[in-house]
């Protein structure tokens, strides 16, 4: 791996620590991050909710809002309906709370993964019908759903989309549609999820209709939940919400929380980040939605009720386990397919019968970090249906080599990097041929081998103040990373220990006179360098490990070398 050093701007540091009181160190890596103007920096230090923009800049704010308070006053049910992943439920429970607490009557209600595929399904609207609704609000979804929002339109339904996707060219025939990406939309920040849409919808009902009671603050910790797992990059209104969203959810009274957090093995509120979320309370609830019924993770944060808050929780810990299972009998298979796949192919591209719909998505970012290569799985049902995830690296965007092919495809939608679709088995061949066309075409700068660091260090300038002053940079996340440093010339002391399941390290390090711990997850293959005896670099980030109580210093290392 290439580790890149960045460019260091003197004078702009020296302007910045002349201006704002900071460390060198912190002045020099907001310098490299372009945050380098004093309102940027204190804004970007002291995240505030007056950075939030009006909800009702977004286009067709007003429409939305008009059209909800109606059902509110006249007490018809709003049927509320979302993707089945952590985005979607979180946008669904996020919703359903804040117009129940408006005293507005909701159906929430997640479409069944298998069965209904993802989006807007004719089967949703079946239920909405026989809800009694009269309007339907789509959360992370929708905003493709051309032919099925038109049958909505037949029978009765209004409909709202709140939608973060790129949309097509043509939009579907929506009462409302709250998307930044429209072209015509003026709202300043184009990066918020579903349950950043979410958000701003429940903060412009409460403003419109005077709401004293509450404040769109007391939902923030599901808008941040949302947030954090749809990986978006935190800046501006996303960084705001994750800020204040964790704080929350470190104190949160709400119940379904506070099992997530239990179930999720955080231990310590006050250390919960969105590494955490990401890595240890999604799984749980895209568990659901992968296997299982993902309405129980909106009745989970939904529901006051202890019986049933833990009933659930249980539900979603075994299909987490089922789901572990599974991914892994199909990752081994998928590994040794795409080792026979010509190097020469820019993607990775497989087909399979049978594979679970619900885990391909993991499958091919597993498979695309594996092999350094964009990475597309489809799978089909004994009726030929299919169901594709494709993943992407820095440098190639697959949503536009997608829609280079769509004639092929049924429906598809996504980002540059994420995207799914679906499509008809008869269809498959000339879809691949189509797609391995294109992209053969396509240039790809592939940087994912490159390793960004903010500089070097010496281990004497690692203790828990310099920690402290790094976390104030936080919260880390896409668009702004836990900023990484490289330690140079190090002694190994002792045994490296191989831990976990065969795949981490855990390991001593000395350089005059201090040492420090190390672990290193995912490196293993570099346990023959540390036996040598020889002085190693190591790359990554300084943290505090919490453990039974305790606390301690370490490094989490991201790559290991040894020194020149």
């Amino acid at each position: 791996m290439h580790w890149k050093f960045p460019s260091l701007e003197p004078q702009k540091i020296a302007k910045i620590i002349n201006q704002i009181d900071l460390p060198e160190s912190i002045a020099s890596i907001l310098t490299q991050r372009k945050i380098n103007e004093p309102q940027l920096i204190k804004d970007f230090l002291s995240p505030s909710l007056s950075q939030l923009f009006d909800p009702f800049l977004m286009k067709d704010m007003d429409i939305a809002v008009s059209r909800i308070i109606q059902n509110i006053k006249k007490d018809i049910p709003i049927f509320i309906l979302g993707d089945y992943d952590v985005d979607g439920t979180s946008a669904v429970s996020l919703l359903s709370l804040g117009i129940s607490k408006l005293g507005g009557k909701v159906v929430p209600y997640i479409p069944n993964r298998k069965r209904e595929g993802h989006g807007l399904s004719y089967e949703a609207l079946e239920t909405a019908v026989n809800s009694k609704a009269d309007l339907l609000i789509t959360c992370d979804c929708g905003i493709n759903d051309i032919k099925e929002i038109k049958s909505a339109n037949d029978l009765s339904l209004d409909v709202i989309i709140t939608d973060h996707h790129i949309p097509s060219d043509k939009l579907p025939n929506a009462y409302a549609i709250l998307n930044p990406k429209q072209n015509d939309c003026e709202y300043p920040f184009k990066n918020l999820c579903g349950s950043g849409l979410a958000f701003k919808l429940i903060s412009a009902l409460i403003e419109r209709l005077n709401e004293k009671r509450f404040s769109a603050q007391d939902f923030i910790d599901i808008a941040a939940l949302g947030t954090s797992a749809d990986l978006v990059s935190l800046e501006s209104e996303n960084r705001v919400i994750v800020y204040y969203g964790l704080r929350s959810m470190q104190k949160s009274k709400r119940l379904g929380m506070q099992l997530l957090l239990k179930a999720g093995n955080v231990k310590e509120p006050m250390t919960l980040s969105v590494s955490k979320i990401n890595f240890q309370i999604s799984p749980l609830i895209n568990a659901a939605g992968r296997l299982g019924d993902a309405n129980l993770v909106v009745k989970l944060l939904m529901t006051n009720d202890v019986n049933e808050g833990s009933k659930i929780i249980n539900v979603l810990d075994e299909e987490n386990k089922k789901r572990q299972v599974i991914q892994s009998q199909v990752m081994i298979e998928a590994v040794k397919r795409a080792t026979t796949i010509s190097d020469n192919n820019k993607v990775i591209l497989m087909e399979a019968d049978g594979w679970h719909p619900g885990v391909i998505g993991i499958i091919a970012a597993r498979i695309k970090s594996k092999f350094k290569r964009p990475t597309i799985i489809v799978t089909f049902d004994p009726d030929g249906n299919g169901n594709g995830s494709a993943r992407s690296l820095n440098g190639f965007n697959i949503y536009d080599a997608l829609s280079e092919v769509k004639d092929h495809l049924i429906s598809f939608g996504g980002h540059p990097q994420a995207a799914g679709f679906t499509l008809h088995k008869n269809k498959f061949n000339s879809f691949k041929n189509s797609l391995l066309k294109h992209t053969d075409q396509m240039s790809f700068n592939n940087v994912s081998r490159e390793l960004k660091l903010d500089g070097c260090l010496n281990l004497s300038e690692i203790d828990y103040a310099f920690v402290k002053i790094i976390q104030c940079l936080a919260p880390f996340g896409p668009g702004n990373p836990v900023p990484k440093f490289a330690l140079k010339r190090l002694e190994i002391i002792g045994n490296p220990l191989i831990i976990g399941n065969g795949s981490h390290l855990r390991f001593q390090v000395k350089q005059n006179h201090k040492n420090l711990n190390v672990v290193a997850f995912g490196l293993a293959e570099s346990y023959g360098d540390l036996i040598l005896g020889k002085l190693i670099d190591i790359a990554g980030f300084p943290e505090i490990n919490f453990w039974k109580g305790e606390k301690s210093l370490q490094f989490n290392a991201q790559d290991i070398r040894l020194s020149d």
